[in-house]
């Protein structure tokens, strides 16, 4: 009996590297420390794969040798080879080139002394310009005082700096009318609920939201509210999964 034991206890210690290892850790941002969830971990030698949780906590199957790969939208992904079955740290940049290119425009300040008994005539370098206003004044001719008017607009409208000032305000009123679009589409939570519902992958979620989007140009979801484009797109994700994964695409 004691020989019996023995040897099942052997075979059974002989069996469990075979299970494989499990190797945990935590994953930060590089910049501030913060934890990072919804980092997608991949076992490339296994495929085995795995989610962090809020704490940044992941826990995935994993032998010394093989590679894991980490993932998050906005950060470049990473990837680490498995020495040893201990806790590791692991720390994702943020992907600056993802920014979006972002206008900056402002006022120079200036502080006037008033002098008693002197004039306050301002002369045209030094007033505030902008398109449509008008001012009235000399016409700055160095041997008289010529009554004279300035109109500041039918030129300076024209200039690439006011263009350029147009075409981020116009941006600014688009975005804010497609704000709960934008929430839902760029929800990380949103994003990982749609892959594990229909068994998708990154690369196919995306591919799919670049034809929902074309789908609906006409309008862009402009001025919807958050049900509204939430409908739409299970509707077209109902419709078109099942017809991308026969092959009729």
């Amino acid at each position: 009996m004691n020989k019996f034991w023995i040897s099942a206890i052997c075979m059974f210690l002989l069996y469990l590297p075979l299970q494989g290892q499990v190797v945990t850790g935590n994953i930060v941002d590089a910049q501030d420390r913060r934890y990072l969830e919804t980092v997608m971990v991949t076992n490339l030698t296994t495929n085995d794969s795995a989610m962090s949780n809020f704490r940044g906590y992941f826990r995935v199957k994993a032998s010394s040798g093989d590679s894991l790969r980490f993932t998050k939208d906005g950060f470049l992904s990473h990837t680490r080879k498995v020495e040893s079955p201990d806790h590791i740290m692991v720390t994702l940049n943020f992907d600056s080139f993802l920014l979006p290119t972002a206008y900056v425009f402002g006022e120079q300040e200036v502080i006037r002394f008033v002098i008693p008994n002197l004039s306050q005539y301002q002369s045209l370098s030094s007033r505030p310009a902008g398109p449509g206003k008008m001012y009235l004044g000399h016409s700055e001719s160095n041997t008289a005082l010529t009554p004279g008017m300035t109109l500041d607009g039918p030129i300076s409208y024209f200039t690439r700096r006011e263009r350029q000032k147009r075409q981020y305000q116009r941006r600014l009123e688009k975005a804010a009318r497609q704000q709960p679009y934008l929430d839902l589409i760029n929800s990380d939570s949103v994003r990982f609920a749609l892959r594990y519902r229909y068994g998708l992958n990154k690369q196919d979620l995306d591919s799919l939201i670049v034809e929902f989007n074309l789908y609906h140009i006409e309008h862009e979801f402009l001025d919807m509210d958050t049900e509204t484009v939430s409908r739409l797109l299970v509707e077209f994700l109902n419709n078109n999964v099942f017809i991308r994964r026969e092959g009729i695409w």
